[in-house]
Parts: structure tokens; sequence; C-alpha cells
């Protein structure tokens, strides 16, 4: 039996939780609840951890009149927050790589993207931080920026105030997410990182489609019925 051994961390302030900064903290939360992973302190990584191991059966077949062929693989799931500071995160990433030995193949980032509408979720594989001081960070201490990130749209400040200006940019990624914008994590992100969509994220590095709003039921009008003046006459002014 083949074993899978993944690495995922979620970035942000690990003293400022529940932020649009720390939005991959948040994810990796819901992951380790889903999980039942517990959390413990790794103070040569800077960091917390969980770790769980679990098989995954994949069932395949390349026709349809192939018989099914089952592959068990046992994934070694660690989840990964660093203690250190969002901009400096990259040597508790780093250490935690080479001590489990992760190829960055198997290593996935999830941390905030404030081009993205809220909730909008989307995997790349390398290339630029675009902006992202932490992914930067990250990227300096592996020595590559080969490894994957999963960007969780975090949206960007009310147009009335979004002058694009270091403090109001700031002031809006520090602050704490609302309850609106928690439902629509856990309405359109959570799924992608529960259940068999975690296992396909894990064993084919494929993101799973996004759920999609229910729409609310069409009302019929009722047809208009007529009234048979000659059958039904009870309300008519003569009978009154």
């Amino acid at each position: 039996m083949h074993t899978k051994r993944i690495l995922i961390v979620g970035l942000g302030n690990y003293t400022h939780p529940l932020t649009r900064h720390s939005v991959g903290m948040v994810i990796l939360d819901h992951i380790a609840q889903q999980l039942n992973m517990t959390w413990t302190l790794q103070r040569n990584w800077k960091a917390v951890s969980a770790n769980g191991k679990f098989l995954v059966t994949d069932k395949s077949h390349s026709r349809s009149t192939d018989p099914v062929n089952s592959v068990t693989t046992e994934l070694d799931i660690t989840l990964l927050k660093p203690r250190l500071l969002m901009n400096v995160c990259g040597p508790s990433v780093a250490k935690a790589v080479a001590d489990l030995k992760v190829p960055l193949s198997n290593l996935y980032v999830i941390h905030d993207d404030l081009q993205r509408p809220l909730a909008k979720v989307s995997l790349k594989n390398g290339g630029s931080a675009n902006g992202h001081n932490g992914i930067k960070s990250v990227a300096k201490h592996l020595r590559t920026d080969d490894f994957k990130r999963l960007r969780i749209g975090i949206g960007r400040p009310p147009k009335d105030i979004d002058d694009r200006s270091f403090d109001v940019v700031a002031d809006f990624v520090l602050g704490k997410l609302t309850e609106a914008e928690m439902k629509a994590l856990q309405e359109s992100v959570y799924p992608l990182l529960t259940g068999d969509a975690l296992n396909s994220l894990c064993l084919k590095e494929t993101l799973a489609q996004p759920p999609k709003a229910s729409k609310a039921p069409k009302v019929r009008k009722p047809k208009p019925t007529s009234v048979d003046s000659e059958t039904d006459t009870s309300e008519s002014p003569e009978n009154l």
C-alpha cells in the first residue's frame, strides 16, 4: 500500500485569529475539526501542527467496459499553523518541510487573496507571489516558488473607502471576519476541503467544483376559476 505524505499550511498571524489576513488558519481549523485532529505545539518549527493518517480508496476505470480498479492509499496529512508573523513565516514552513521530508509537490499553502471576490477559491502551482508577503517569505526560505497555493478570496475594502492606500488595505485585512463573511466561507469554501473533495485534492491534486447556489423554487400562479352564476347565486345582490 502506498503512503502519500501531505503538508497543508494555513498562513496568517497566529496572535490575531479570525481576521481576513488569517483566513488560511481559519480554513485549517475547519479541516482539523472535520478530521478529528488535535493541535500540538511544535517548538522546533515555531508552529502548531496536527497530524492524522487516513486510508482512502480510489475507484476508477478507463472505459465503461473495464472492471473497476480499486487503489488504496494511506494519506499522512500534517496541518501547520506558523506562530511567526505572516511576513516572516518562511522559516517555520521550511523547517517542517525538511523534517517531514515532504516533497514540494505535496505542499499546499492556504492564504488570503485581496484580488478575488469573497469565498472564491483557486489552486495555483508555483509562480509569482502576487505581492503576498507570506508567500514571498515561504518561497525565500524554500529557495523556490514551486509549491501549490490555495488562494481564498477575501474581497476588497468597501468602494467608498477603497483608495488602495496602505492604511485602508491594512485595516481591512487585519479586521475580523464578519458573520456574513464566515457564512460565505462555510457555504462556498469548506465543502471544497471536506470529505471526498479533500481526498481528491490530496490524491489527484485537483480542486473540486464549488457548490452551486440553490435556486428558489418557481411559484406558479393559480389559474383563475370561473363561477357559474346559474349554479351559484348565493352571493348575488338579488339574494342579499
